[in-house]
């Protein structure tokens, strides 16, 4: 089990959650990896320290170095998993599967967390279908060491915590490799985006991010137009970003009319992020 970590306050939670596990015996070690100034990681967790902040796939990349196991599983340090997360996982790959991704648990109550998650993880939420996928987030995933070798890990130019796990899922994808998703074997995501400009910020940069994903994977997920006529088209995106987005919400509105206002603000934000990838 593998966890990138800048100083989470949940870390310890986290660790706990794993260490509970119904198939507690399946997992040969919890790699910590980054920064951690609440000295919240402990036994049974290794902390694998590094002497400044790095970004999460330089973590993952990191952890996946040392890690002994065939299976290589990454969880984020704002993940509780549920009891029986590995077990469920681990049935999957006893049908073959080599990249599993599992679902995500949204909780009731902040409204600005609820936007955020429901926008970013839609098709992976622990009610949704299980079956192939396009991608697979990085905060529940299990990879076959030697595959996630094979296509070079995640790509570390990637900034911050965005576009590396579909960047890799894409090559994943390219190499002959199937992404299986399995809603049953969830985790919690508690992230701190609790603010209107907190999860502006966050679909901004995830727009921007998908741009420089459509030139480096226009294959396996090609721009709605070509890049060069979307990008004169960049100007009108930002004013019919609006519009765009309430069509695109429309299809999440069973999980709560009142999420509706922000989940059309921060739809918006990720148009906004693509007018701007698309300037560059």
């Amino acid at each position: 089990m593998i966890i990138p970590n800048l100083h989470s306050p949940l870390i310890g939670e986290v660790i706990k959650s794993i260490a509970d596990q119904t198939e507690w015996r399946l997992i040969s070690e919890i790699l910590v990896v980054g920064q951690d100034r609440y000295g919240l990681v402990t036994p049974p967790a290794r902390h694998i320290e590094t002497p400044f902040p790095i970004s999460a796939a330089r973590a993952r990349n990191l952890g996946a170095a040392l890690a002994r196991g065939e299976y290589l599983f990454f969880v984020d340090s704002d993940c509780i998993a549920a009891p029986d997360l590995v077990e469920q996982i681990a049935a999957r790959v006893q049908t073959g599967a080599v990249v599993i991704c599992g679902g995500v648990v949204i909780e009731p109550g902040e409204y600005w967390s609820q936007c955020d998650n429901l926008l970013v993880f839609a098709d992976y939420l622990d009610a949704s279908p299980a079956g192939d996928r396009a991608w697979a987030p990085s905060l529940n995933l299990c990879i076959q060491r030697s595959l996630f070798r094979q296509v070079g890990g995640f790509d570390e130019r990637f900034p911050g915590a965005a576009g590396e796990d579909t960047d890799l899922s894409l090559r994943l994808r390219a190499a002959g490799a199937t992404i299986m998703f399995e809603p049953r074997g969830c985790v919690i995501h508690r992230h701190q985006r609790a603010t209107p400009r907190a999860v502006w910020d966050h679909l901004r940069s995830f727009g921007r991010i998908q741009v420089t994903i459509w030139r480096h994977h226009a294959r396996l997920m090609p721009p709605p137009m070509p890049l060069e006529r979307l990008r004169a088209l960049a100007p009108a995106l930002r004013v019919a970003a609006p519009v765009l987005a309430m069509r695109d919400v429309a299809a999440l509105a069973h999980h709560g009319s009142h999420l509706l206002p922000g989940l059309v603000w921060a739809r918006t934000a990720w148009y906004w992020g693509v007018a701007e990838g698309l300037g560059k």
